[in-house]
């Protein structure tokens, strides 16, 4: 579930560790060191699967963007409005690497070329068009600490 994810980034695989429903990247050192016959945490966190879907953690996308093509760049205000749960309109992409394939997955990157999360690639026509829909974002803790507040 996890390679079958990555897969749509890169060729590349990754070593895990499954635990539960959960994944973690698999390391020999700790695997050494792990006291317990029946660990319920495990090294780095890179997902779960959840209800047969997988959901990844933000460590796996940092690792992933690392060796990807599949990217869309965005400026400023695309960075604000992605992070605010927005889908992504033309105007508001600096560039975009990989396949241009309508429904292709994404990894949203700002200026900087750090992940903001991901979409799914709509193709681009006019200006104010939607060309990213948005899926996952690091704003997801700040709009979580807000309700818990309430």
């Amino acid at each position: 579930m996890l390679n079958e994810f990555v897969a749509q980034f890169t060729d590349r695989s990754i070593e895990y560790i499954k635990i539960n429903d959960m994944f973690f990247l698999k390391d020999e050192q700790l695997s050494q060191h792990c006291l317990s016959e029946d660990p319920t945490l495990f090294g780095l966190y890179l997902g779960k699967e959840e209800h047969k879907r997988f959901i990844p953690s933000f460590n796996l996308l940092d690792l992933i963007s690392k060796c990807s093509e599949e990217k869309v760049f965005v400026n400023e205000f695309g960075e604000l409005d992605f992070l605010y749960g927005k889908d992504i309109r033309k105007r508001q992409i600096t560039k975009v690497d990989g396949s241009r394939l309508k429904g292709s997955i994404k990894l949203v990157q700002n200026t900087f070329d750090e992940n903001l999360g991901y979409g799914i690639y709509q193709g681009e026509q006019q200006n104010t068009s939607k060309v990213l829909t948005h899926v996952l974002d690091r704003g997801v803790f700040i709009k979580r600490d807000k309700r818990l507040k309430k």
